[in-house]
């Protein structure tokens, strides 16, 4: 009687067992080859997926509007348009359209771009960009104007010298409600860099794609392929 239960048993939980380990074992070797299919390198684009993780920028993204372009700050990432530019930026300051070039201040650097949005140079310290900038801006002869902890600055970009000044008037920068086409498209970038199809098959191997029980799933699973394994060593030496 025992054996007849323990092999109902054996059977039905052998069928949906093995299920998962053809998902484990396809996922493991597939993840043994993922530099060669350039799994982490290769980002998942499917909105369920990427809302699963929860994949969506802290807070709402932060545009500045200069002659019909658009400088927009998405967590630490930067873009002219819709192509990004900078990482690692903590706080965008501003943009000024001037002498054909675009000047973008964030944190405490400046970066040169062409109408094109190509980086033309990269301001920092050592080129004398104030520390603790606070605004940029343009006076009326199409000067940069900083405002930084410590005063105010005109510049000249052509010989990298910073007058300073207690105080100077200037149109200056200010952030500009982003079209809604252009914050589609940023947010769909800026999520579909944020997770890889290696990442994705790693958490479906070891149950964390679903959230915190999944790995208890794996592990049920793991012990119940256990006890199929005894069980079926058990009835073959009882029949033999």
């Amino acid at each position: 009687m025992n054996f007849l239960i323990i092999q109902k048993w054996h059977k039905k939980l052998g069928v949906y067992i093995a299920l998962f380990v053809i998902l484990l074992a396809v996922s493991g070797i597939v993840l043994n080859h993922s530099e060669e299919l350039k799994l982490n390198t290769t980002y998942v684009k499917m909105d369920w997926l990427m809302g699963l993780y929860q994949i969506n920028p802290k807070s709402e993204p932060v545009g500045y509007r200069s002659s019909n372009n658009w400088i927009t700050q998405v967590d630490e990432h930067i873009y002219f348009n819709n192509k990004k530019i900078a990482d690692n930026a903590n706080k965008l300051i501003g943009v000024v359209n001037t002498n054909n070039a675009y000047a973008i201040a964030y944190d405490d650097k400046i970066i040169l771009l062409t109408v094109e949005g190509e980086i033309l140079e990269s301001l920092g310290g050592t080129e004398g960009v104030p520390a603790g900038m606070k605004a940029i801006g343009s006076d009326e002869k199409n000067n940069i104007i900083i405002q930084s902890a410590h005063g105010y600055y005109r510049v000249n970009l052509d010989t990298l010298q910073w007058d300073e000044y207690n105080f100077l008037e200037a149109n200056w920068s200010s952030t500009s409600e982003i079209t809604e086409p252009l914050k589609t498209n940023i947010l769909e970038q800026y999520r579909g860099t944020g997770l890889t199809i290696e990442r994705v098959l790693l958490d479906l191997h070891s149950g964390r794609i679903i959230s915190g029980w999944g790995i208890y799933l794996v592990d049920l699973i793991a012990i119940l392929f256990i006890f199929i394994a005894f069980t079926g060593i058990w009835m073959w030496y009882f029949k033999k």
